[in-house]
């Protein structure tokens, strides 16, 4: 962790909010948080995490309250249907997916293109994703995603 005197997956206070300490991963800048797909695909790269003092589990917001542009960017573009997928399934993918279905969008998470932290918290936020009326899909389909 970025805690000195501190081990990833320590948890600790931070003003008042717990805070689960994760090894060091995607650092701005650096190759593990490159964009691994042609840049010309995306209208717009949205910057989360950074605030030091909280987490960034959602596209839409840290776990301080702070938005990113996604809402703004996706709402002035028109956009009504997210396909959302990456890692982590129980933490990122769950936040970001949830906070979208929160805001109006139809949400679809793509099973078979996420990897969690651990199956049985990556279960469980399937299953809390799907309460919130969020569609989940082992693999990708567009063509099904229009008939929604």
């Amino acid at each position: 962790s970025n805690h000195p005197g501190k081990k990833p997956f320590e948890v600790i206070k931070i003003e008042g909010r717990t805070q689960v300490l994760w090894p060091v991963h995607c650092v701005q800048g650096t190759e593990n948080a490159r964009v691994l797909v042609d840049n010309n695909l995306f209208m717009a790269i949205v910057q989360k995490g950074r605030d030091t003092r909280y987490d960034s589990y959602s596209g839409f917001m840290d776990d301080g309250g702070a938005k990113t542009e996604m809402d703004q960017i996706l709402k002035r573009n028109g956009i009504q249907k997210l396909i959302v997928y990456g890692i982590a399934t129980d933490y990122c993918v769950k936040a970001t997916a949830i906070d979208a279905a929160d805001a109006g969008y139809k949400v679809f998470v793509i099973e078979g293109l996420c990897k969690g932290v651990a199956p049985e918290t990556s279960a469980k936020a399937l299953k809390e994703m799907k309460a919130k009326g969020i569609t989940i899909w082992k693999e990708l389909d567009l063509q099904k995603i229009k008939t929604f």
